[in-house]
């Protein structure tokens, strides 16, 4: 298994740059999308995330959140959780987190995983600063 490769958009990092100097206050990261567009067709491996992206490649459906933690004080671990009658019938292969103002702040791209019926896919994405 490949690992995935994840990355914070520039539209993220615009965001943290402005708040770390106070000119705006930084929006709570509240949903995840979920997307086809993550890996290579003919190996499967993860595609390198395109810091520009401002949705999810090949988006299919985007949730709230269903939960996070703090597993060490700079690192926030979020969970997103596709239940057995969302998204069938595609290969998830991208992730992605947005914040309240709808933006594009975290894209994670990953070896691609069947959803079907029988399927209840979690996905965590560990974001460290």
């Amino acid at each position: 298994m490949v690992d995935p490769i994840i990355i914070m958009t520039i539209k993220g990092r615009e965001k943290l740059a402005k708040a770390s100097m106070g000119t705006i206050t930084l929006p709570a990261i509240t949903q995840i999308g979920f997307g086809t567009g993550g890996h290579s067709a003919g190996t499967g491996e993860p595609t390198q995330p395109d810091p520009a992206a401002t949705v999810v490649p090949g988006e299919i459906l985007k949730k709230n959140i269903e939960s996070y933690a703090f597993p060490i004080a700079t690192t926030a671990s979020i969970l997103g959780i596709l239940e057995q009658t969302e998204g069938n019938g595609n290969s998830i292969s991208a992730y992605g987190l947005y914040d309240s103002a709808g933006d594009l702040i975290v894209l994670m791209h990953t070896e691609p995983t069947p959803k079907t019926a029988d399927t209840r896919l979690e996905r965590t994405i560990t974001n460290a600063f």
